[in-house]
């Protein structure tokens, strides 16, 4: 009545018997429960000259670009809607998608919805935390995609980051972790975020790694992240002692998956993602569109 008849609230509280503040309530709850949702489009002639020329630059398959938002769980949820669109095209049955964890991978999960069924595997691309919660690990994000597309899931259970190399090489003996972690290398899709690299990151305020840790490889030149493999601007690999730390896929592995897709929205994280970029392990590209063209001011500087 409100949205595709266009009444007032006024008119649809008197229509039904309720009153004015209560329309505006259900209003409300039908936003909150994704009953209802309201999109705002980039213009063309604002997103395609700016997608153009990431896309040459950085030699991406395809860079999508969403409206900026101050709100950033509304600018991550915007962004997440696009992974899902992109991965929606490129789930085939019988294919297997390796998803990673964190806020924007949570968003990807959270705007999964209303998608075709297919016989298809989401599969955590590493290890989680357990004091964390939320969804935000990638057993959780797998599980959550998978039901949305009818898909089976596989989580790594083991910690997303371990003390040492041995304890992670001792880990992957584990016939559970190991399987699981080459059927995420086995992907042809994979669904990740860009991490930045410093003492405010979100995976230091989670514990995953030491404050001492990042101030380490900003000295070694760490921009940013996928996956706890870490990038110097011009893209080469730093900080190689953070990535044998890791359960689960490294960049080696992203490199053989034919389709890397960057959720990273983030006005502070323009840094990170040309370092990322450069790299080449990701070839598509979702952002918004002040970021982007910070992204390119920046790529200007480094190349």
């Amino acid at each position: 009545m409100y949205y595709i008849e266009d009444m007032t609230q006024e008119a649809i509280a008197s229509t039904l018997g309720f009153s004015r503040p209560k329309i505006g309530r259900l209003l409300t709850q039908a936003k909150e429960l994704g009953v209802v949702e309201i999109s705002v489009n980039l213009h063309p002639s604002l997103a395609v000259p700016v997608e153009s020329e990431l896309t040459s630059r950085f030699g991406l398959v395809r860079t999508v670009l969403v409206v900026d938002n101050k709100d950033e769980e509304q600018l991550r949820m915007q962004a997440g809607k696009a992974a899902v669109e992109v991965l929606d095209a490129h789930l085939h049955d019988g294919a297997i998608a390796a998803i990673g964890m964190g806020r924007n991978a949570r968003a990807v999960a959270q705007q999964a919805r209303g998608l075709r069924p297919r016989h298809a595997t989401i599969v955590s691309a590493m290890g989680g935390v357990a004091s964390i919660g939320d969804g935000l690990n990638s057993n959780d994000v797998a599980s959550r995609l998978a039901e949305a597309f009818g898909a089976d899931s596989l989580g790594i259970y083991a910690p997303a980051y371990v003390d040492s190399q041995v304890t992670r090489d001792a880990l992957l003996q584990n016939e559970d972790v190991r399987a699981t972690v080459d059927r995420a290398r086995g992907a042809s899709v994979a669904v990740v975020g860009i991490g930045d690299a410093n003492e405010e990151s979100f995976v230091v305020k989670l514990g995953l790694l030491q404050a001492d840790d990042m101030a380490l490889m900003r000295k070694e030149g760490a921009v940013g992240d996928v996956l706890g493999s870490f990038f110097d601007a011009q893209g080469a690999p730093v900080a190689s002692w953070i990535e044998n730390r890791v359960i689960g896929i490294c960049a080696a592995d992203l490199r053989m998956i034919d389709l890397v897709i960057a959720v990273a929205p983030e006005s502070t994280k323009a840094e990170s993602i040309v370092g990322v970029l450069n790299s080449g392990i990701v070839n598509v590209l979702i952002t918004s569109l002040s970021t982007a063209r910070r992204v390119l001011e920046l790529s200007d500087t480094v190349r």
